[in-house]
């Protein structure tokens, strides 16, 4: 076990020596005794820088130089981790009001009594170490408050960089979609197109065949029925039908069976009416698409109206569009 230091600051020397013998006895280390204030605050640092520092110094009130042991006390309690015990033969209320504030260990009036000096060493170096061991805990806890602030600043830093990359990785993300469904739409629109544009030649094509039929060429017949039968099968619609329908569902999924829920009573050409109507093509488009005419695609529009069951002044394509 390690010995508890001391250090004895005593103005009369004979004392000092006595008190030293005696201490020693006990089993403590003396590091040094001094008279004077001065020379003790003095012998102190160096033995401080020399990691001797005492634990406890034994501190005479009234001392033999210009500083007495209130103001050497405070300095060593300034400068050092010393715990102080005062010892003095003065007036009790004028000890404890010139040091109550330096928080000394314990006061001892003279005469001596090496008993209740040695209790008092031992308090003393008690309460002292568990001062210091307080004081490193709490500079301990302070260090860790400091290393997990510093730990949960990085983390937020990291946990933000990893936002930004997740909303630019949704952004890049958004982006593509878009551009896909954009060339979905074009080669949805260009289908259209082309179906009623083929739509449109055949159309022409039969009318011409009709006309050369009635002016009685030498064609026969049975080979301008197979033509006109050829071009008839062509130009049904449901197998291009099923290739727009395909195309409209990847850009509005579930359009159809919304369309269903809603409205159950729509047959089949009005659900192909709706989705032209939502791909927003103009009437002429959808004549050809459908292989009937301007009027009579008109005369459906209204027909779907009714059966939508709106009101005068709603437009249709806003309504089909809201579905």
């Amino acid at each position: 076990m390690t010995k508890t230091k001391l250090f004895i600051v005593e103005d009369e020397l004979i004392l000092a020596h006595d008190l030293k013998a005696k201490l020693t006895d006990l089993g403590y280390e003396i590091m040094g005794l001094d008279t004077k204030g001065e020379s003790a605050v003095e012998t102190i640092a160096a033995l401080k820088e020399n990691n001797q520092e005492p634990d406890i110094v034994i501190m005479d009130v009234k001392l033999a130089g210009s500083m007495d042991g209130i103001e050497a006390a405070r300095i060593l309690t300034e400068n050092s981790n010393c715990g102080i015990i005062f010892l003095t033969s003065l007036n009790r209320n004028d000890v404890f009001t010139k040091s109550f504030s330096l928080k000394p260990y314990a006061y001892l009036f003279k005469p001596v009594d090496i008993d209740q000096i040695r209790a008092a060493i031992e308090v003393a170096n008690y309460q002292r170490n568990l001062e210091i061991t307080n004081e490193r805990i709490i500079s301990e806890l302070k260090t860790e408050i400091q290393h997990r602030k510093s730990a949960e600043k990085e983390k937020n830093q990291r946990l933000q960089e990893r936002i930004r990359a997740e909303q630019k990785v949704n952004q890049l993300l958004k982006q593509k979609h878009q551009m896909e469904l954009d060339l979905i739409n074009r080669e949805l629109a260009t289908s259209s197109i082309f179906i009623s544009q083929k739509n449109k030649i055949i159309g022409l094509i039969r009318k011409d065949l009709n006309r050369l039929l009635k002016r009685g060429k030498i064609i026969s017949k049975k080979e301008i029925t197979e033509v006109l039968d050829t071009i008839d099968e062509n130009i049904k619609f449901d197998n291009d039908w099923y290739r727009i329908k395909a195309h409209f569902e990847k850009i509005h999924p579930g359009f159809f069976d919304r369309l269903r829920e809603k409205h159950p009573q729509l047959t089949p050409t009005d659900h192909r009416l709706a989705a032209l109507l939502r791909m927003n093509l103009a009437t002429k488009e959808i004549s050809h698409i459908l292989k009937i005419t301007a009027p009579s695609t008109e005369i459906s529009r209204i027909r779907l109206r009714k059966k939508l069951d709106l009101p005068k002044g709603t437009n249709l394509v806003q309504f089909i569009c809201a579905i």
